[in-house]
């Protein structure tokens, strides 16, 4: 088993929303980005919140909603802005555009026939 990475549109809107490889992490809530690439993509944080990383230890990260494209899926999905060396698409991101990971066969793929709901 190795790593997932997908390549998805973000931006601050449709419009300025440009190709970006992800590096999958079920493990994070929040899809990351760093505070350059929000900046090249009009992504502005709104919110400034505390979040766990994974050795524990706890960092403030602004935030932000920003438009995400997936395969043919697409919604607007918070973001986080922190210094990562890549961009991590998170678990929330997914379960919004009703994607899941394969992590066997190393891609994601749909977990609903539908996008984007309230249910």
């Amino acid at each position: 088993m190795g790593f997932v990475r997908v390549k998805g549109l973000i931006g601050g809107s449709q419009e300025a929303a440009q190709e970006v490889e992800f590096l999958v992490d079920t493990g994070s809530r929040y899809t990351v980005i760093s505070s350059g690439l929000a900046r090249d993509l009009g992504i502005t944080p709104t919110v400034v919140t505390h979040a766990v990383l994974a050795n524990s230890s706890r960092v403030e990260m602004g935030t932000a909603m920003a438009y995400l494209k997936l395969l043919d899926r697409e919604a607007a999905v918070p973001v986080g802005i922190l210094e990562v060396p890549i961009p991590l698409l998170g678990v929330t991101s997914l379960e919004l555009l009703g994607l899941r990971v394969d992590s066997v066969r190393e891609v994601i793929e749909y977990s609903w026939p539908f996008g984007p709901a309230v249910l």
